[in-house]
């Protein structure tokens, strides 16, 4: 039959094993892993241009220029369907002169 103190024992063991483990663990890791603002040959070497995407621009231009072109082809799509279902402007047929109200210049 097992007491309390015997028990209490082997769980504070257990605890220092598993305390020494995991500091070795944390010791080894931190050793061998680069920061991420490294300096080192290898680092430098592996990415020349950290900031660019592309030959001439950075994530964030080239995110920026698919959001323009994205946003331009939308409204052309739509002036393209007003000159499909021939709703671009007012009909020519009447006789008398229609004013353009849309502001789009004719």
């Amino acid at each position: 039959m097992r007491t309390n103190a015997s028990v209490s024992s082997r769980s504070l063991v257990f605890a220092v094993r598993a305390g020494v483990v995991a500091a070795v663990a944390a010791v080894a890791v931190g050793c061998n892993s680069e920061p991420k603002d490294s300096v080192s040959f290898n680092a430098i070497k592996s990415d020349l241009t950290p900031e660019m995407l592309t030959l001439t621009q950075r994530n964030v231009d080239a995110e920026r220029t698919v959001a323009v072109t994205e946003n331009t082809n939308w409204r052309l799509f739509w002036m393209d369907l007003g000159r499909v279902w021939g709703l671009d402007r007012p009909s020519m047929l009447s006789p008398y002169t229609i004013i353009p109200t849309s502001g789009n210049p004719q």
